[in-house]
């Protein structure tokens, strides 16, 4: 989930042509209707902070509401964390990673791994 168009398509390109699904939005609302109505579809969801209508932690703190157990992982990506993640800090336990801008590739697949690792793990365990 990114507003800026040609970062969105990097990101969903390179995930993709490493072997991830993905489903991407400009439109922080859209992604939330879709999360709203594919809940069981979704493993991570990987957020810009700054977006119009709506922030990454806003977004995030949605999916949550209805995401009690934390089984969808997140990350949010900001340009700026230390000037652009708000003061308080009780969103910080739903954000299962944060990455400043700029994101290398790698380091995005990496982390989306780990992630996913970590829903494996979580899975074989139940």
């Amino acid at each position: 989930m990114d507003d800026e168009k040609d970062i969105l398509e990097l990101f969903t390109e390179y995930l993709s042509s490493n072997g991830f699904n993905i489903v991407s939005f400009q439109n922080p609302k859209a992604a939330l209707n879709y999360f709203y109505h594919n809940e069981n579809n979704c493993s991570i969801v990987i957020t810009d902070y700054k977006m119009p209508q709506m922030s990454g932690i806003d977004l995030i703190k949605k999916i949550r509401e209805k995401d009690i157990n934390c089984k969808i992982k997140t990350i949010i990506i900001s340009a700026f964390i230390k000037d652009n993640l708000p003061y308080d800090k009780s969103y910080i336990t739903m954000i299962d990673r944060i990455l400043e801008k700029p994101v290398y590739l790698d380091r995005l697949k990496n982390e989306v791994q780990e992630l996913i690792s970590t829903i494996d793990i979580q899975q074989k365990t139940k």
